[in-house]
């Protein structure tokens, strides 16, 4: 599907960026556009909504699947232990009443930690097999749609998950929603601002086409929140992903992780990030603007 204008303000004036690969299932070449007017870049053309499904069928993609030996694998499930902790201190802050709802959940990772923790926990994820694992991890039902979620909910998640839904401007208005009076709307994006992106480009494993349709900076993201009544409170670094995405993006160049390259190159993403605030990934709290 060929996209003729940019697809959060419409603008024409778009230019095209760089052709990244998709490197974990076809091979295939996807082009990336930029929008002049709003900053987002976005993958086109991409495939229509009912082959993009074909393009998760890996089990090197690991929030789908908890099958993944490889050292990476590895490496990345030791990371989530951290994070875990981590996301559940933040949403912690936001929500006295402790229910939450997770967007692409996965294999229900994060709702099935903050339900141990006393959360009162509801997740959405389309992929059956990840939706499976999540039922069978979590013993709650999982939704495979946003649309059949029933009730609000004071804290809603989405952990680099924005980046692969078809309709941004829909999916922003099904969660406002159902959005509590005063809640929070938690999302995470690659930031294609980021150091280890601009040495990367178009090798940066968070292009990750065609499973990213959209590619956000901070100016983007801003423009999305606005454009739908909403506005950014505040944003917090996601550090580690500076180390993975240099392991991943050294793989995609070179056929090699480079273990010591990836670490110096996610090290200095940090490093540079400290007074640009463009990390690899950003957490961004998310608010109605009329609150």
């Amino acid at each position: 599907m060929k996209l003729d204008q940019c697809p959060v303000c419409n603008s024409e004036k778009t230019n095209h960026i760089l052709t990244a690969k998709d490197y974990l299932v076809t091979g295939e070449n996807f082009q990336i556009d930029s929008c002049q007017e709003c900053g987002l870049r976005f993958t086109n053309p991409r495939p229509d909504e009912d082959q993009l499904a074909g393009y998760y069928d890996s089990e090197e993609y690991i929030s789908h699947s908890d099958e993944d030996s490889s050292l990476v694998g590895r490496l990345y499930k030791i990371a989530r232990s951290f994070t875990l902790k981590r996301k559940r201190k933040l949403i912690e802050k936001l929500s006295p009443n402790k229910r939450l709802l997770d967007v692409g959940c996965g294999t229900g990772y994060f709702i099935d930690y903050c339900k141990k923790n006393g959360w009162q926990v509801n997740g959405v994820e389309p992929n059956e097999i990840a939706r499976t694992q999540a039922e069978a991890k979590t013993n709650i039902k999982i939704q495979q749609d946003l649309a059949e979620v029933k009730g609000s909910f004071e804290v809603i998640t989405l952990w680099h998950v924005l980046e692969h839904l078809p309709n941004l401007e829909g999916t922003l208005n099904q969660l406002k929603s159902i959005l509590a009076p005063g809640g929070v709307i938690i999302i995470a994006v690659p930031n294609f601002e980021a150091y280890e992106a601009t040495i990367f480009k178009e090798y940066w494993a968070a292009y990750d086409v065609p499973r990213h349709l959209y590619h956000f900076n901070i100016k983007a993201v801003e423009y999305l929140t606005k454009r739908n009544g909403l506005k950014i409170a505040r944003t917090y670094p996601m550090k580690l992903d500076s180390f993975y995405i240099s392991l991943l993006s050294n793989k995609n160049k070179y056929q090699s992780n480079k273990y010591i390259n990836s670490f110096v190159t996610g090290l200095l993403s940090n490093i540079y990030a400290i007074k640009s605030n463009n990390y690899s990934s950003l957490i961004y709290q998310i608010e109605r603007s009329e609150e």
